[in-house]
């Protein structure tokens, strides 16, 4: 069309200087000079008008050819400068250019920063399409489902969760456009307890449901430790409680003779006090030390100077079982550390290897410098533990096979493990066959806990 126009523009101006020399003719001599100035300004004008549609041909072909390749993603295109009438033209359509540029890497901020958010979910989530396939999962939905970010996208949901209830689900609430929900799912050969969400997502244009799936587990193992806490601790008073009321209703029915039989009973009923009194304390203390609210003081301690001072401590339980302790290692070796805290590690490993060792054994304590740690081992020589029990010996009131029957609350070593936590250390078991049982704590040589207050 510009090409036409070009040239229906200079067939005008060839027309004016034929028209022009027509008229210098007519007109004779004197007219010739007036006739042949009207032709030239006729032919200038019909080669300014043919240059002017010329150079407006090339801006639009330029608009065309940018156009398409903005449409084709390349948002950094733009029309060169130009002069005379296509000037405005091509400033309007460079400014579009610009901002649609701006546009898009502003929504593909949001776009990153969203993805960003719904990765670092630790919900699984997974956002679908009306047919199901997977149009966005997070990490932990791939770690969920035992899978890939190139091997879910795009996929039905099927095929990634392995589990009609879950897609049924989804379908649901797709087709309805309301939520639904469903606290357990099994997929696979595992079942896991799930809280399952599928929320319709209006206006979400490829998204249409957005599933999301909690793991329950964790909320389930905790729900059981608060269970088997309360559990344990009924347990654990029951026992001297109805010793004490055993021995009050003998006392109340007349069935004491003599004042010697009285003191024996009022005895036993102060021992279940001083028992009961001994787990409210260590249950205390334990809450404090793992909610951070015992306080630590560091100061030098001389780590073999305080095993033997636990051990002279424990001497009258030692010597009622005629159980030795041996210690070997470095015996200079010092870290900072609060003492009183240390003592009562040192004291509860040596009392549960007194405990689990039979009688004429020793319990062999080990001093050792590592580096930045300060390392002390207990070795019993008693039956040791079951592998399977390993895992939970620091665990609360736990007591495995080998101790059912014996004395003890169950907390002692719970205490150590976080006292060796808020020291910033580390408490460990091992028990090879056959050679007993072996706690071992690690503690920085140099104070790393939070001196005078909160700790852990």
């Amino acid at each position: 069309m510009i090409r036409d126009l070009s040239w229906r523009g200079a067939a005008v101006g060839a027309g004016a200087a034929v028209a022009g020399l027509v008229v210098g003719v007519a007109a004779g001599t004197g007219g010739w000079a007036v006739a042949l100035l009207l032709a030239a300004a006729a032919v200038l004008g019909a080669i300014a008008g043919w240059m002017t549609f010329r150079n407006a041909e090339s801006v639009v072909r330029g608009i065309a050819s940018a156009s398409n390749r903005l449409a084709e993603g390349e948002l950094w295109e733009r029309v060169p400068a130009s002069s005379g009438a296509t000037v405005g033209l091509v400033r309007h359509f460079n400014h579009m250019a610009s901002r649609m540029q701006e546009l898009v890497r502003t929504i593909e901020a949001d776009q990153a920063r969203l993805e960003a958010v719904f990765d670092a979910g630790t919900d699984a989530m997974i956002a679908v399409s009306n047919d199901t396939s997977i149009r966005l999962v997070n990490m932990a939905a791939l770690r969920l489902f035992g899978t890939s970010r190139d091997e879910a996208m795009g996929r039905a949901l099927i095929e990634i969760v392995r589990d009609y209830e879950l897609d049924a689900m989804v379908r649901n609430a797709v087709a309805a456009g309301e939520p639904a929900a469903a606290t357990v799912v099994t997929f696979g050969a595992k079942r896991l307890p799930l809280k399952v969400a599928a929320v319709p997502i209006k206006g979400g244009g490829d998204w249409a449901v957005l599933l999301m799936l909690t793991d329950l587990t964790e909320v389930q193992r905790l729900d059981q430790v608060r269970r088997d806490f309360v559990s344990n601790v009924s347990h654990e008073l029951r026992t001297p409680l109805a010793s004490i009321r055993a021995l009050m209703e003998t006392i109340e029915d007349g069935g004491i003779e003599n004042a010697e039989t009285m003191a024996a009973f009022l005895g036993r009923i102060r021992q279940q006090v001083e028992r009961m009194t001994a787990l409210v304390n260590e249950l205390l203390d334990l809450s404090r030390i793992e909610s951070g609210a015992i306080e630590l003081r560091p100061e030098p301690v001389a780590l073999a100077e305080l095993v033997r001072e636990a051990a002279s401590l424990l001497r009258p339980r030692l010597d009622a079982r005629d159980i030795r302790v041996e210690v070997e290692g470095s015996p200079g070796i010092e870290l900072e550390a609060d003492r009183p805290s240390l003592l009562r590690i040192v004291t509860n490993l040596l009392d549960n290897a007194a405990k689990f060792g039979p009688p004429g054994s020793v319990v062999h304590v080990a001093v050792r410098d590592e580096g930045p740690l300060a390392a002390l081992s207990v070795r019993d020589e008693g039956p040791g533990i079951a592998q399977q029990e390993l895992s939970r010996v620091f665990e609360r009131f736990f007591k495995g096979e080998a101790t059912s029957g014996g004395g003890g609350s169950g907390l002692g070593l719970a205490i150590v493990k976080h006292l060796a936590r808020a020291h910033g250390g580390t408490a460990e078991a091992t028990s090879p066959p056959g050679e007993g049982a072996t706690f071992t704590v690690r503690l920085p040589r140099k104070f790393t806990g939070v001196k005078g207050g909160m700790a852990g």
